[in-house]
């Protein structure tokens, strides 16, 4: 697959999702497919899966997911310097684009398929508002599954990313 290929969520994958089909790997990497991301960020993302090219080959082959026709991934160099240009030099590339991959990375990490619904609405937010309280449910779900430390650990990390509101 194409490094800067962006895929999203085929019919199939949207009715899987929803009817809960697809269990384990293939499942928490169709959650983070959405169709902005390129291969090589959803490889990123997958890492902790565990081969993340056979997994994105096969929610391919199996039809969950397709190629978006005619996106076209903005350049690194036009990234940031379109950041620059809307945030102060000192939080340049701590877009709200970049923390939700990060959070949602950290949770399939931490919880595995657990974390699947809250990584559907950390997604899901529009704005840092919506996003701080998906990250509310995310830290306590965290604390719930595997403790206080890692909990605090995520909501550090996140936090140390966090634009500016």
């Amino acid at each position: 697959m194409d490094a800067q290929a962006i895929y999203r969520k085929s019919g199939k994958g949207a009715e899987a999702m929803a009817s809960r089909t697809l269990a384990g790997k293939l499942r928490t990497l169709l959650i983070l497919v959405d169709g902005k991301k390129t291969i090589a960020d959803l490889r990123k993302l997958a890492a902790g899966l565990g081969e993340p090219d056979q997994l994105l080959a096969q929610l391919k082959a199996e039809g969950f997911i397709e190629a978006v026709p005619g996106a076209v991934p903005v350049p690194p160099a036009v990234q940031t310097t379109a950041a620059m240009s809307t945030v102060p030099a000192a939080d340049a590339g701590k877009s709200l684009g970049k923390v939700k991959m990060l959070a949602t990375h950290l949770l399939v990490e931490a919880l595995g398929p657990l974390a699947e619904d809250v990584c559907l609405k950390i997604e899901a937010a529009r704005d840092v508002p919506h996003f701080i309280g998906a990250m509310k449910l995310a830290y306590a779900v965290v604390r719930e599954v595997r403790g206080q430390g890692a909990a605090d650990r995520f909501g550090q990390e996140i936090e140390n990313q966090m634009p500016p509101v």
